[in-house]
């Protein structure tokens, strides 16, 4: 009887199958080894990266790799650039080990992005809340005195039917009020009763690249990155084209002095959390610019209502869009930095109509 052949499987084999990010560094400070869900993980080809210097792909992770020595040390809350230049949030842990008789280091990553991103945004969530009820607020308040002084004005027309002089001033009057009415319309969003329809959303993406077009200035240029797959979404149209021009037309202003890429792209991501509840799927709309970024001392206040960037902004752009998105159940995030500013709208499918259609 014939002993059974006993296959040897290499570690490089065996980190091969893992699900968790792994690096390994070699003595001399370059990856000797990367497994598939590492480079995934990083946007990098396996190939590219062996033989680099391990600093190429985990910028300032330590000072001296060394002082690990033959423990363990792990790294919370590590930001990593990627090559779209997006950012993921991770945790590595850093240990000496041995890989075909030489002495190195496994880095294992482990992707942090959706535990921090639902921190982050239970906390902005609260904010937003804040602001659109401050916003609903004011618009009501506004509203009232609003109609009134629309109503007596155009009583004042009628009273003074042959004076061209008066007649000029009430017209001044009653084209500002209503200006400031649809301002304040604007403020309150879409009706609770309003009919939402199933729109396409780069026919509303489309839309609001007809509109601004004409606005921008020749040094920016629009970008399309599309993904033509996703499905309708039910949305009160008028009210969502507020809520992405004014998304739009403040990337362009940020553009004006520099000029740039203004970008709309489109993506679906899976199992996402608006508030308390998670969607299997939820569809993004992304507005990037390459304009001089938010500053850092009104990041966080941005989608408070009275609060801009700008010297001659109103404040108010932003809190009315993401009223608009809350009331269709999204969620607008933003991030900033010179160069890459992003604002990604959230918008949940209406799931039982998409898997209506499925059976049919």
């Amino acid at each position: 009887m014939t002993n059974p052949i006993k296959q040897h499987v290499s570690e490089q084999e065996i980190l091969s199958g893992l699900t968790t990010a792994v690096v390994w560094i070699d003595k001399n400070e370059n990856i000797g080894f990367i497994n598939l869900a590492g480079a995934e993980l990083l946007q990098l080809s396996s190939q590219r990266v062996i033989g680099m210097n391990w600093r190429y792909i985990l910028p300032k992770l330590l000072d001296d790799i060394h002082a690990c020595g033959t423990g363990r040390l792990t790294i919370h809350e590590y930001t990593i650039r990627l090559p779209d230049a997006q950012k993921i949030h991770v945790t590595c842990t850093i240990s000496y080990y041995e890989m075909d008789s030489e002495d190195g280091w496994l880095i294992e990553l482990y992707n942090t992005e959706r535990h921090h991103r639902i921190a982050e945004e239970d906390e902005r969530w609260h904010q937003y809340e804040a602001g659109n009820l401050l916003v609903r607020t004011l618009a009501h308040e506004i509203k009232n005195p609003l109609a009134g002084i629309y109503g007596s004005t155009q009583l004042l027309q009628k009273r003074f039917p042959d004076n061209e002089k008066a007649d000029q001033f009430l017209e001044v009057i009653l084209r500002e009020v209503k200006r400031l009415q649809n301002l304040v319309d604007r403020m309150l969003g879409p009706r609770g009763d309003s009919d939402k329809e199933p729109f396409n959303i780069h026919e509303l993406i489309g839309y609001v690249i007809d509109v601004v077009r004409g606005e921008k200035p020749e040094n920016v240029f629009i970008k399309l990155d599309y993904d033509p797959s996703i499905p309708e979404i039910s949305m009160d149209f008028e009210a969502m084209v507020q809520a992405l021009l004014n998304l739009a037309k403040n990337a362009i202003q940020a553009m004006e002095k520099h000029g740039g890429i203004l970008t709309f792209k489109t993506r679906v991501e899976s199992k996402f959390t608006l508030g308390t509840k998670t969607y299997p799927l939820v569809a993004v709309i992304s507005v990037i610019d390459e304009g001089e970024g938010i500053p850092p001392d009104v990041f966080d206040s941005i989608f408070y209502p009275m609060v801009s960037s700008k010297k001659d902004g109103s404040g108010l752009g932003l809190s009315v869009s993401q009223n608009i998105v809350r009331q269709h159940g999204g969620l607008i995030v933003a991030s900033s930095e010179p160069g890459n500013t992003v604002f990604n709208i959230y918008l949940p499918f209406d799931h039982n109509r998409i898997e209506g259609k499925r059976l049919h």
